[in-house]
């Protein structure tokens, strides 16, 4: 097997931790009331997103309604009591936040290593085309990895797990004879799509959840981004001699 590798990211909750954003949001739109359990908040507004999704893609729902409704429907569901002004102060805030995300000094030290080791990186992400991009933009991810190497289901007409997002990604990255490595959050999304794809895997997994059952394992799992970077640090053409 070769040892030239490239690397593939998510986003969200990969190159950032998305719980910290939403959790501070929701507080602040609630008068500073705190959530009795933010983990499930996370999960229960990650499965109403995901379902929003869908519909905004298949343009059954405008964009700003369906971020309105995800957070109406996890509050719900929580039986948390969240008005609709609440929600727009929710989204408002959780946008603004978005305005300042940042890599981490571990996440900063992968891509300058890899780009410094001639490694092929790219980005793979669902979601609206430019409001992707911008989080891209915002965390100065063009250092690194071009923006032509970074693919969002709104602007490539499909999205993971379907295999054509991963094909289209080989072909842009320029991919002959490396090992490809997916790194992201969803096992579902990222780590069974690029199975599928016929890629590694790496689960950031800073949630601790256990493996859904009938799921095939990755070929790594970490739970912090220092964790990522050793384990990506001892890959392949970034092995130390």
């Amino acid at each position: 097997m070769t040892d030239k590798i490239a690397l593939v990211f998510d986003i969200d909750d990969t190159l950032y931790r998305q719980i910290d954003l939403l959790q501070s949001a929701c507080e602040e739109a609630m008068g500073g009331k705190k959530l009795p359990d933010p983990e499930l908040f996370y999960q229960t507004f990650g499965k109403r997103s995901y379902e929003m999704f869908l519909e905004s893609s298949a343009g059954r729902m405008e964009l700003h309604q369906s971020r309105i409704c995800r957070i109406m429907k996890t509050m719900e569901d929580l039986q948390i009591p969240f008005t609709e002004e609440m929600a727009e102060d929710f989204q408002r805030r959780y946008k603004e936040k978005q305005q300042n995300l940042k890599l981490s000094p571990a996440l900063a030290e992968i891509l300058e290593r890899c780009k410094s080791a001639g490694i092929r990186m790219g980005v793979i992400s669902n979601g609206p085309d430019q409001h992707q991009k911008d989080k891209c933009h915002i965390m100065g991810l063009e250092q690194w990895i071009p923006m032509e190497h970074v693919l969002v289901s709104e602007g490539v007409g499909c999205a993971k797990p379907e295999s054509e997002i991963f094909r289209m990604a080989e072909q842009r990255l320029g991919i002959t004879d490396e090992t490809v490595y997916m790194i992201g959050d969803s096992i579902a999304n990222d780590m069974t799509g690029a199975m599928n794809a016929g890629w590694k895997t790496i689960w950031v997994n800073y949630h601790g959840y256990k493996l859904p059952e009938g799921a095939k394992r990755p070929d790594y799992q970490v739970e912090t981004q220092e964790e990522l970077r050793d384990v990506i640090l001892g890959l392949g053409d970034l092995r130390p001699f």
